[in-house]
């Protein structure tokens, strides 16, 4: 007897020491408790006072969206795409600081007609007839025109005014000069032509102000298809703003294209002006708007028909779902209020957050109610005894509180890692993705807060009045009054009434998921995704053009306003690229410049000789002019350089120089300006060759004049170092977003191997993103690659809530377990990815890139969240899955119960406090 008492004894220890939890699943058991007495206590009390909670959570909403008071908005694509702390836009502020351009260009585009010859005198008189009516236009009264009244500095001759730049200067813009010229084909071939508003220096380029251009054996210029005519405007107010007169002026310079009668050239023209241009991609946002305030309607649509019944009272949700949608626009005009009074920057691209956060946020909304649903085996019981005096406030608050500590865990997980992945992205340094990621962080947090809170007191009122509705129709005189097909959804009929059925997920859908051919499908067809992904991930290339932001057409192929400027500027760009040159500005800094004289001159001598630069281009620089001026009388000392520097720009020689070289009160050097050209061989200088170039410019200042510290600078450097930083910061956050990620799962999954498993999957989806960048035809860019990063907070939601509730399955076996946690999961989470897939539909008919970027990769990571929520992770957890942790749920039930003041079941099945999601 005693033999068998001791060998009792060691078997409870064996089982014991057997069942220990390690000190990883004590913590997370411990976390989970927490969060979910947490929840439970929050919902305790705000079940008591719903109607408190719901004015105290709509005046603190309110207050938050004071924020907006403080609103600043953009909508410069070179202001929100492009990092702001880049060399490149350092060196844009540098140089906008001392060399400012208000100047802005209207350019007016003339393409032949029939394929005739522009070098024919008479077709350079119909030019002259365009020249002639954009000088007649004027605006203001006829006090501003493109004219000498309001005309770009001519940096070479200031006596002379300069408002144009254009083949016409082969014949000084002077119609008699033209009208009296007998070869125009030996003019057109000179190369001393002046043009006092040319980039390339102080003469015409012919590439610059002429296309299609085509020559003889000799090289000499034969013909011309189209040609490039520019006027300046002073188009910047002191305070920064586009001069309202100005684009007034810009208007009337489009309609002259109408104006006419043409027999060499061919009809309409094609102007370009920044109110052309700002048109056009506003006409986008605005089309594009439309679209997303649709998105927002048809997800509240959803919202009604997800949660309506009609042949089940006591699940139809219908406005509650209606009411869920309310909860989180509330939660977004709370969010954007916050970080807008943090100092972030408003855009058009921050719209997007609105309705990511509407379908993030429902699907909180699907896991609370589904929570509540589970119990609809004990509402007959309920409401007898509201039927029998009961008081229902009491009794709907016990419900509610049981369910939210049952949802409270998950939709923590979901909430946290969102947030931590959002902000992860936030530590990028362009503005409007920055922004974005704040936005939608901030929104992902109120919209957690409001859930727990607004919504659990609308709840509230809602189970309120179900179990009314309950007691009535258990009220024997009430079902007398009912029609027939009231007293068929009576709360007596079993099949309304009964346990909660099987859903689709957990009975037809996982028999043939878990099947040996279903496993099989999933895996292979999975593991060939990834291959395919991969693939284009090495084949991905880096590229951003500035003409993406243009747009021409709606979705159904109607023009938008200004639909013309894409092709135009695209033209542009095909046919005037300056004769295979680059335009660039070498910029220096303070100085002793007859100390670093020697260095000076051979950077500027050396750097001519660069295999991509222009060494004409170079030899025109202020250094050399001022060498050649004081060559008969040079300066000894540093004071007597500067002196004559100074002396210098005064003289006829020195005042095309003027804008060049900035001098203090004492004419110390303070900054000087370069134009140099690179030279290039393909049609197409895209933006990986300007990167490399613009940093092999910089290696090349360091060595050889790091004493002035060269800048090289081009409005296009900005976007092109964009995507080297965009590279080394999508790493970082990548990393930062998925460690993050990992130390959550882990905190409140409590299995070291569960958390892996939810981390694999999220990489997977970020590797597949990635590489759909090449699939798509698209280029990693500003706008593409920070989808990488908001990836891994989308596609962690599904992967986690599924292995929730796989560790909180009590079945024996890991199959039978993974068809409980589908049973149970499945129709919540395929809802809720359901809804932002939905509502994001619509923006696939946007024009604009930023919208066309959001939604072709939005909607991968969406469809692939889902894939690997409820296909891949039901399969990998059947073969491979973690080890069931009820022995904790077990430990804890009697602390959950004091808290819910209810009996709260830990076996299988339905999900309880302990075990639902």
């Amino acid at each position: 007897m005693g033999n068998m008492v001791e060998s009792s004894d060691k078997v409870a220890d064996e089982t014991t020491t057997k069942k220990q939890p390690t000190a990883l699943q004590r913590a997370a058991a411990a976390v989970d408790h927490g969060i979910a007495a947490g929840t439970a206590k929050v919902a305790t009390w705000v079940s008591t006072k719903p109607w408190t909670t719901i004015a105290l959570a709509l005046f603190i909403s309110a207050l938050c969206t004071l924020g907006f008071m403080n609103i600043k908005s953009e909508d410069q694509p070179d202001k929100l795409f492009v990092p702001d702390n880049s060399r490149a836009f350092r060196d844009r502020r540098w140089v906008e600081s001392r060399f400012p351009n208000d100047a802005s260009v209207s350019t007016m585009i003339l393409d032949h007609k029939n394929g005739r010859n522009l070098l024919d005198k008479e077709a350079l008189l119909e030019v002259f007839d365009v020249y002639d009516r954009v000088l007649a236009t004027s605006s203001d009264g006829g006090n501003r025109g493109y004219d000498e009244r309001s005309c770009a500095v001519n940096t070479r001759n200031p006596a002379q005014p300069c408002q144009k730049s254009g083949i016409l200067a082969f014949w000084g813009w002077d119609r008699a000069t033209l009208e009296a010229d007998t070869d125009i084909i030996a003019t057109i071939n000179r190369d001393d032509v002046p043009d006092c508003c040319s980039g390339a220096g102080p003469f015409v380029v012919l590439g610059q102000n002429a296309g299609k251009i085509s020559r003889d054996d000799a090289g000499l210029v034969t013909s011309i298809g189209t040609l490039q005519l520019n006027f300046y405007l002073n188009a910047k107010t002191k305070k920064g703003g586009r001069d309202k007169k100005n684009r007034e002026l810009e208007k009337e310079f489009d309609k002259i294209r109408d104006k006419g009668s043409y027999d060499y050239l061919d009809k309409p023209l094609k102007p370009l002006t920044s109110f052309a241009q700002s048109e056009n991609v506003g006409g986008g946002f605005d089309y594009d708007q439309a679209l997303i305030n649709g998105a927002s309607i048809l997800i509240f649509l959803y919202a009604f028909w997800a949660m309506h019944q009609r042949k089940d009272p006591y699940a139809s949700r219908g406005w509650l779902g209606v009411a869920a949608a309310c909860v989180v626009l509330v939660a977004v005009a709370a969010g954007f209020g916050l970080a807008i009074a943090g100092g972030t920057v408003f855009s058009a691209t921050a719209s997007i957050a609105i309705f990511l956060i509407l379908g993030i946020g429902l699907d909180d909304a699907f896991v609370i109610v589904g929570a509540e649903l589970v119990h609809r085996g004990d509402f007959s019981e309920d409401a007898k005894r509201v039927k029998d005096g009961a008081d229902v406030y009491e009794i709907a608050s016990r419900r509610v509180v049981r369910a939210m500590a049952a949802a409270g865990p998950s939709i923590f997980v979901t909430s946290i890692t969102d947030a931590v992945a959002f902000y992860a992205g936030a530590i990028t340094t362009i503005p409007a993705i920055r922004a974005f990621c704040i936005f939608c962080g901030t929104c992902v947090l109120t919209d957690y807060l409001l859930q727990t809170t607004l919504f659990v007191a609308i709840l509230t009122l809602d189970m309120r009045m179900k179990l009314r509705r309950g007691a009535r129709e258990l009220n024997e005189e009430a079902q007398m009054r009912c029609c027939k097909p009231c007293v068929k959804n009576a709360l007596s009929d079993p099949k309304i009434n009964g346990s909660r059925p099987t859903s689709f997920f957990g009975g037809r859908y996982a028999s043939i998921l878990l099947s040996k051919a279903g496993m099989a499908f999933v895996l292979l067809s999975t593991a060939a995704l990834v291959c395919v992904a991969a693939v284009g991930a090495f084949r991905v290339t880096a590229d951003f053009q500035y003409q993406d932001f243009f747009v021409e057409t709606d979705a159904f192929g109607n023009d938008l306003p200004y639909a013309w400027f894409k092709s135009d500027f695209e033209f542009q760009e095909k046919y005037f690229r300056d004769g295979n040159q680059y335009p660039i500005g070498v910029y220096t800094s303070t100085a002793d410049y007859f100390v670093e004289g020697s260095t000076t001159q051979k950077f500027y001598a050396e750097y001519a000789q660069q295999p991509y630069v222009v060494t004409e281009s170079v030899m025109g620089n202020w250094y050399d002019a001022h060498q050649l001026y004081a060559a008969s009388n040079p300066p000894q000392t540093s004071e007597e350089y500067k002196n004559s520097v100074a002396t210098w720009l005064q003289t006829d020689e020195g005042k095309g120089y003027q804008e060049d070289v900035l001098l203090d009160a004492q004419n110390n050097i303070i900054a000087t300006k370069t134009d140099v050209r690179w030279q290039f061989n393909k049609k197409e200088l895209d933006t990986p060759m300007i990167l490399n170039r613009m940093l092999r410019s910089r290696t090349f200042g360091r060595k050889h004049a790091s004493a002035v510290k060269p800048r090289f600078y081009q409005f296009a450097f900005v976007f092109a170092e964009g995507i080297r930083v965009v590279l080394r910061e999508s790493v970082i956050s990548l990393c930062i977003a998925c460690v993050a990620v990992l130390v959550v799962l882990l905190l409140l999954l409590g299995d070291l191997w569960a958390a892996c498993l939810v981390a694999s999957s999220v990489i997977m989806v970020c590797l597949i993103t990635y590489g759909s960048i090449y699939w798509y035809d698209d280029h990693l860019n500003n706008v593409s690659a920070f989808f990488v990063i908001i990836a891994v907070g989308l596609a962690t939601d599904a992967s986690a809530h599924y292995c929730v509730a796989f560790l909180e399955s009590s079945q024996s076996s890991r199959k039978d377990r993974a068809v409980e946690a589908l049973d149970l999961l499945g129709p919540p989470v395929f809802l809720g990815g359901t809804s932002t897939i939905l509502g994001i539909c619509l923006t696939g008919f946007c024009v604009t890139y930023v919208f066309q970027t959001f939604f072709r990769y939005l909607m991968t990571i969406l469809i692939l969240a889902v894939w690997f929520g409820l296909v891949v992770m039901p399969v990998v957890c059947a073969l491979i899955g973690p080890k069931s942790r009820r022995s904790e749920a077990i430990v804890a039930k009697e602390d959950l119960e004091a808290v819910t003041d209810a009996p709260i079941s830990v076996s299988g099945g339905a999900p309880t406090a302990e075990n639902s999601i």
